[in-house]
């Protein structure tokens, strides 16, 4: 567990931009190649997936929070409620498509819409979950995972499921050890040469 100095809740509108920018941090060998010279409007892009997921994807977030500055130190989103995953492809497409321009905002949203998930009714969902570098092996992680299956089953949820890319060995040694199991694999030419990752893990917990 996280010490006294940090305290985990619901996200609020107000942290939508910081969670953003934990994303980009999180990730930023993924989305460098995903949005090359548009790195400088990624947050923006960000921002605005995180609001759409909240409003209209059926995601919940939790953060954590450092409870002498304020900082967000990690945040992870569930799917836990119905989506509009036609509306939200068409407000992701948007935000790409106004940022980079039609040919690199196609480009960036064939890369994003690895890995590939069905959603189920009796799942809770982890989209990201994610740790500022400054805030790592300090056990958010786990903190958050505790928290994201307390949230399913608060929503009638059965299991929980998420992916982790194949070569993130740290990530998924820390999912078996919470009792998730390897499901399916999803293997990608695309992801593999452009972003290094040949393979998604889907992995799930009965609750």
């Amino acid at each position: 567990m996280i010490e006294e100095s940090y305290t985990v809740r619901k996200a609020e509108e107000r942290d939508e931009a910081e969670i953003a920018g934990l994303v980009v941090e999180g990730f930023l060998d993924k989305f460098r190649p995903i949005f090359g010279r548009g790195m400088d409007r990624s947050v923006w892009i960000m921002e605005k997936w995180v609001r759409l997921e909240h409003s209209i994807g059926g995601v919940r977030s939790l953060v954590v929070e450092v409870s002498a500055t304020g900082e967000l130190a990690a945040s992870v989103g569930v799917r836990v409620g119905e989506s509009d995953d036609n509306a939200l492809s068409g407000g992701l497409w948007e935000a790409l498509e106004r940022s980079l321009g039609f040919l690199r905002a196609s480009w960036a949203a064939t890369l994003l819409s690895y890995p590939r998930y069905a959603a189920s009714p009796r799942e809770a969902y982890v989209e990201r979950l994610v740790v500022s570098p400054g805030y790592r092996n300090l056990g958010m992680a786990r903190t958050l995972l505790d928290a994201s299956e307390n949230l399913a089953r608060e929503t009638g949820k059965a299991t929980v499921g998420l992916h982790v890319s194949g070569n993130n060995v740290p990530a998924l040694r820390l999912y078996e050890s919470y009792g998730y199991e390897e499901i399916s694999e999803q293997r990608s030419r695309l992801t593999g040469y452009f972003l290094g990752i040949r393979s998604w893990l889907y992995l799930r917990k009965e609750l």
